[in-house]
């Protein structure tokens, strides 16, 4: 690839990650902004120049990374307008949308290409300390190109060249894939954890599958605020159907219907053994 320098804005886990990923592999220098010299300080000390001045981190730059929450997104295209500079603008945003309605929109406005992505790696864990060099590798990434110019390209070579599969999508159609996969299942997740451990110490006594069932529950609660109202229509639409299956449960078991919730069970078995590729 010929990028000599990346800024990444936001030094979170995916953030971090990327920067890892890339000193890794020897693809350019990676140089951090952040809102916080004391969270900046560790991302120095694994030998990364990192500076809370956005125009000297951005200097130069062939791709910007926007890493923060999407709810700052809007801001920092703003900064980077005038900041200036030659560089193509993409973002790990979980939701493509509306981000390319506010931010995407204002960037092409200004003259910089601009290509949303969305890596489909991450945690439960957050900031740079739990960032890993090998993230992505194996991950999907979608990227959401609009216009008939080169920049898609550019960030496509770039989340291969970190080990990612690149799914190429429609931001809308994006949005509604990750509100089924991703946005509804963290829902449902923090659902189970208020339900099933309601009750102080109980969760002691459960095995794997509660761990299991609820780990996504203790991602950051501000991201994930942004993430599902961000993203409304499409996890409303996806919460639905939920509901229209937890009612055929409360029906079968309500009526004793063996037979249809022995049906009912084997049908999530298949999908998500399926998942496993059994």
């Amino acid at each position: 690839m010929a990028l000599n320098q990346i800024a990444v804005l936001g030094p979170g886990l995916l953030g971090g990650s990327i920067g890892l990923a890339v000193k890794k592999r020897g693809l350019g220098d990676v140089r951090f902004w952040g809102r916080s010299e004391e969270k900046l300080s560790a991302v120095q000390e694994r030998g990364f120049f990192a500076s809370i001045d956005l125009a000297e981190v951005v200097r130069g730059a062939d791709l910007v990374i926007l890493a923060t929450p999407v709810e700052f997104f809007d801001g920092l295209a703003q900064q980077l307008i005038v900041a200036g500079g030659d560089f193509v603008v993409s973002d790990v945003g979980s939701v493509k949308g509306s981000v390319e309605e506010g931010c995407g929109q204002k960037l092409r406005a200004a003259g910089f290409s601009f290509v949303g992505s969305h890596p489909m790696a991450g945690s439960e864990q957050g900031g740079f300390g739990a960032a890993k060099e090998d993230l992505f590798e194996g991950a999907t990434c979608f990227i959401c190109p609009k216009g008939d110019g080169d920049e898609g390209g550019v960030v496509k070579e770039f989340w291969e060249a970190l080990g990612c599969v690149v799914e190429v999508v429609a931001a809308d159609v994006h949005d509604q894939t990750v509100a089924r996969i991703s946005h509804l299942p963290h829902a449902l997740a923090s659902v189970t954890a208020k339900v099933a451990l309601r009750k102080a110490g109980e969760g002691a006594f459960g095995g794997g599958g509660l761990g299991d069932t609820t780990r996504v529950a203790s991602g950051n609660p501000e991201m994930w605020t942004g993430i599902l109202l961000e993203n409304q229509k499409a996890v409303l639409e996806e919460l639905k159907r939920a509901s229209e299956e937890v009612a055929t449960l409360r029906e079968l078991l309500t009526t004793e219907d063996r037979v249809g919730l022995l049906s009912w069970l084997r049908e999530a078995k298949l999908y998500r053994d399926q998942l496993n590729g059994s």
